[in-house]
């Protein structure tokens, strides 16, 4: 086991510096992007990750009781993530979506409560936006926020899985979620899941769809290469990090943090040993978010 940690470990380490590599190059010197994801989350499970982080942490979670609310529009490159930042100069002003705050507060919840109201707009804006403008339809920041709100109103997940009688506090697999987003867009979507390492749970947290650079419905093969696995069974390939063996909890409400078991020495040598790319994709994603 001490063996297999170290291997983790040294694997986690680099990629980090693979991806922070990768990032600054990107962010000097190519702003050039093949498709966009449309990144869509589940409110409950991205305040239980919060809280998860810190008891202190608070969340606003949105007006709308099971809705799936948005994350971003993600230009990106084919097996490779970013670009990001494409324009510093080009920063956030809330003044420009004034005429739609109040759909996007909605829609477009700011669940992790941070520095204020705006911080998630604002972040989504300077790293994502500003590569996205390159497009006439996306050219400006209510442009961009507005492309978000119709897609959302076009392809919610809140739709799509009631459709297919996944509702919450069910628990279906990954290739329930997957049937269902297929059979009624006809396209390969990206499912992403989060880990409960301490009680063994996998939370859904996000369904990604992707369009090309029409703003046309595609599939989203290709968009996270090598750092996401993918699963095959009879209903077609599945780009996600859930495992596919288990049920994935769909919680109606956030789930309380103290009904979580303590940690033991066996779950936390059993969770690196069973999803150790999972948990070096987690420190990945939490080291962009603070770097840039």
């Amino acid at each position: 086991m001490r063996k297999l940690l170290q291997c983790c470990f040294g694997v986690g380490c680099f990629l980090i510096i693979g991806f922070l590599t990768v990032d600054v190059s990107a962010t000097n010197e190519d702003h050039s992007w093949d498709i966009l994801i449309f990144t869509q989350q589940w409110p409950q499970t991205v305040c239980h990750q919060w809280k998860k982080e810190d008891r202190k942490h608070n969340c606003r979670m949105p007006s709308t009781r099971n809705l799936w609310t948005i994350h971003g529009i993600w230009p990106t490159k084919y097996n490779e993530m970013g670009p990001f930042f494409c324009n510093s100069s080009w920063t956030f002003n809330v003044s420009y979506i004034a005429p739609i705050e109040n759909q996007l507060e909605i829609f477009w919840t700011n669940v992790e409560i941070r520095s204020d109201l705006y911080d998630l707009w604002r972040h989504e804006w300077e790293k994502h936006g500003t590569c996205a403008s390159v497009l006439p339809e996306l050219s400006t920041e209510i442009l961009y926020f507005r492309q978000g709100l119709q897609w959302l109103n076009h392809y919610s997940m809140s739709t799509i899985l009631a459709n297919s009688k996944i509702l919450p506090d069910s628990t279906p697999t990954v290739e329930d979620i997957h049937t269902a987003v297929v059979s009624q867009l006809n396209r390969n979507p990206v499912i992403h899941c989060t880990y409960d390492s301490r009680r063994q749970e996998i939370f859904l947290e996000e369904i990604r769809i992707c369009f090309n650079k029409s703003l046309e419905l595609t599939d989203c093969d290709g968009v996270v290469g090598k750092f996401y696995p993918t699963h095959t069974y009879s209903g077609g390939k599945i780009i996600t990090n859930c495992d596919p063996s288990k049920n994935i909890l769909y919680p109606s409400i956030v789930p309380d943090l103290m009904e979580r078991l303590p940690p033991t020495r066996g779950d936390f040598g059993d969770s690196w040993s069973r999803f150790p790319l999972v948990t070096i994709y987690k420190i990945i994603q939490f080291i962009k978010w603070a770097t840039f």
